[in-house]
């Protein structure tokens, strides 16, 4: 097992509605670690077309092929910023009668998007280097460069760096994770964990306790970190509501 450590710097401001309080619309303090998977390029939509009628996620069958050669943790906040903006777009309703209101594009409201210059921290456990994605910014992150991503709803810019561990163990026994953990992807639960609110589109824990289990203890320099050892993408699938929503 090769273990990274990855560093996210958002280069620009970025923006995700993961909460809304009337017209606020506020983007949590995390990179859901689904989003950075499609941000480096890993996984080819398999329903890719000029034209997405229906928003609809394929998280399985996207991106289960994967569990064999990696998995990516989601971004901690390292530090982090926040800033208010305000948008107000006209009507159209005097030129085109009839359009339908855009999904997703309400008039008017307010956005607390996070500032450039903030910063998150992730895991990328390697299986096997020969079944790796031929994508670009894995290619060149694994040759020690660092790679441009862009993230959110508006595609802002970020930088990516890896650091590999100096030395990797498996372990069995009792052990904690201070960093973010994608609770669908565990295939055992901690004994008690810190839960993120209104992570989508699965829950995401931090600083979970497990009483004891498989796990790696990756070794950065003098830091010292253990990760669950049996993550893998949708471990626990996420369910389906009746109309087809997650």
């Amino acid at each position: 097992m090769q273990i990274y450590r990855g560093t996210i710097d958002l280069l620009d401001y970025v923006f995700y509605a993961t909460t809304e309080r009337g017209r606020v619309y506020e983007t949590g303090a995390f990179i859901h670690n689904y989003a950075l998977v499609y941000a480096l390029g890993l996984v080819r939509s398999s329903t890719y077309t000029y034209t997405h009628l229906r928003q609809e996620p394929h998280y399985e069958e996207e991106l289960a092929p994967l569990n064999s050669c990696l998995y990516i943790t989601p971004g901690t906040p390292q530090h982090v910023a926040h800033r208010l903006v305000q948008w107000n777009t006209l009507s159209e309703k005097y030129a085109l009668p009839g359009k339908p209101p855009s999904l997703g594009y309400p008039d008017w409201g307010f956005a607390r998007v996070l500032r450039p210059g903030s910063r998150f921290l992730f895991y990328l456990l390697v299986r096997d280097p020969a079944a790796l994605p031929d994508a670009p910014a894995l290619r060149d992150l694994l040759d020690g460069r660092p790679a441009w991503i862009r993230l959110g709803k508006f595609s802002g810019k970020a930088r990516v760096q890896l650091q590999p561990a100096d030395q990797v163990k498996e372990q069995k026994g009792p052990f904690f994770v201070e960093s973010f953990l994608n609770w669908h992807d565990l295939k055992s639960d901690p004994v008690v964990c810190d839960v993120v609110v209104a992570s989508l589109p699965t829950r995401l824990i931090s600083r979970a306790r497990f009483d004891n289990g498989e796990y790696y203890e990756a070794c950065f320099g003098k830091d010292e970190v253990q990760l669950p050892a049996q993550m893998c993408f949708l471990a626990r699938p996420v369910k389906r509501s009746p109309g087809g929503r997650r």
